[in-house]
């Protein structure tokens, strides 16, 4: 049986981890109905993946569909080792748009951060808009939610 977890990331893939990321986590434990939840601070930027669930990336202005090859040759590009990703300007094949692996339209929604919060989704759907902004107020920072499958 796969693990799901419910995971938030700030949408400003360099925001510093919050002094509230505990009370964000119990939060998140509570929507979740788990006490099986974590913060994670890599203290340099990462991929926050949505696991086994992913399905595409699209240019976020013109909606075609980045090839995986394309995609997997800028996070090539973009990874300094123990400096983590730096989110270097890249031209989309396209429509010639000038982007960063950030700013690409992930599905299901996937995003880069150097820390995420998470929590085991006993089975429970997706967190919902009013769910992130209850969140959101927690961690006073705009959040993005991921739902991760393994």
């Amino acid at each position: 049986m796969a693990d799901h977890f419910l995971v938030v990331i700030p949408r400003d893939p360099k925001a510093d981890l919050p002094a509230s990321a505990n009370a964000l986590r119990d939060a998140l434990a509570t929507l979740a109905g788990t006490d099986e939840a974590r913060v994670k601070d890599y203290g340099k930027l990462q991929f926050i993946d949505c696991g086994e669930a992913f399905e595409s990336i699209a240019c976020q202005s013109c909606g075609e569909e980045v090839a995986s090859d394309q995609w997997h040759t800028w996070m090539d590009e973009d990874w300094h080792g123990e400096d983590g990703f730096h989110l270097h300007r890249h031209k989309a094949p396209c429509c010639q748009l000038e982007t960063n692996l950030n700013a690409l339209i992930y599905t299901p929604p996937q995003g880069f951060a150097r820390w995420f919060v998470s929590a085991r989704n006993k089975g429970r759907g997706p967190l919902d808009a009013d769910e992130v902004r209850a969140l959101e107020k927690i961690a006073g920072v705009p959040l993005q939610a991921i739902v991760q499958r393994y």
